[in-house]
């Protein structure tokens, strides 16, 4: 069954060959050994072996990217190749090029929707939809490229968590359980998210011709500003710890659901047209609706004395 129309049977990677022809030929022959350069790198991922693109998803790479790898594969002259093997590439090709071209409609992107959304409502029993043109399951906005080859599972369609999840069920699901530990992970407690806001727009300001600072420089300062006491008392390298992206817009939301706004220490500017769209154009796209489906570009940050 293709992986477009249900995924359930593609987890058991390793336990039916996907290649059965393939797969005995590169056994018999050691093919892996054989080869080298970008090769070396094909064969193992076509075998199913190594991980998916996706970054933060430990899964192998799935049934759809083996297909891709495999239609792809130049194997040299120098290897003999049964004519069993030729066949079932050509096949692969013909059904990669079908499903390819399905996931190019409409229909063939809400399938895969459709089907990790219902399967995520069983499990997590989050809220689901659609609002405009974006499918959401609890806080998160499901995404795809033009093509639907890749998969997101973001904050509001602007900032992904996990990308370039491949175009199958199941990896979308798996990933929106991956995406939701993440953010988690990334949540600072209020207070602390105000202290580390504060030091941020402050150092933000430092390189502002103002006191209206872009927001998307505050969210650079956040990297530095949310450093453990390792970096702030040997500020060196290795002591610099790796923040996501997206821990800024994850804190930045959870912020402004939480504090009332007149308690807000920074109030947040929106774009002008030009600001929005230009070709200098900056903005940040903060959710104007629950779901995070639909997005105000907004500007620029500027410090204001709360209310008591």
């Amino acid at each position: 069954m293709s992986s477009l129309t249900d995924g359930r049977d593609q987890m058991s990677v390793g336990v039916v060959p996907l290649f059965p022809n393939f797969e005995r030929f590169a056994a018999e022959t050691s093919l892996v050994t054989k080869v080298k350069g970008a090769l070396a790198a094909k064969l193992p991922r076509i075998l199913g072996q190594g991980s998916t693109r996706a970054k933060g998803l430990s899964l192998p790479p799935a049934p759809i990217e083996r297909r891709q790898e495999l239609a792809g594969l130049m194997l040299p002259g120098s290897v003999s190749v049964p004519e069993t093997v030729t066949s079932e590439i050509a096949k692969v090709r013909r059904e990669l090029d079908a499903e390819l071209q399905q996931l190019s409609t409409d229909e063939g992107r809400r399938r895969i929707s459709v089907g990790a959304l219902r399967t995520i409502k069983e499990r997590h029993g989050v809220d689901m939809g659609q609002d405009g043109n974006h499918y959401f399951a609890g806080r998160l906005v499901l995404t795809h490229s033009k093509n639907g080859r890749d998969w997101a599972w973001s904050i509001t369609p602007h900032y992904p968590i996990i990308a370039k999840i491949p175009a199958d069920v199941d990896y979308v699901v798996r990933a929106y359980a991956e995406t939701e530990k993440i953010i988690e992970g990334l949540l600072l407690p209020i207070d602390r998210f105000e202290r580390c806001l504060d030091l941020a727009w402050t150092m933000a300001r430092h390189f502002s011709a103002s006191d209206d600072v872009l927001i998307v420089d505050v969210g650079r300062m956040f990297q530095i500003a949310t450093q453990d006491e390792n970096f702030w008392g040997r500020p060196q390298k290795q002591n610099f710890r790796d923040i996501p992206e997206g821990a800024f817009i994850a804190n930045l939301v959870q912020w402004r659901r939480t504090r009332p706004e007149g308690h807000q220490q920074f109030e947040i500017v929106p774009a002008t047209l030009n600001q929005a769209l230009g070709p200098n154009a900056r903005p940040f796209h903060l959710p104007s609706n629950p779901q995070g489906t639909q997005t105000r570009p907004m500007i620029y940050m500027r410090r204001r004395k709360l209310t008591t």
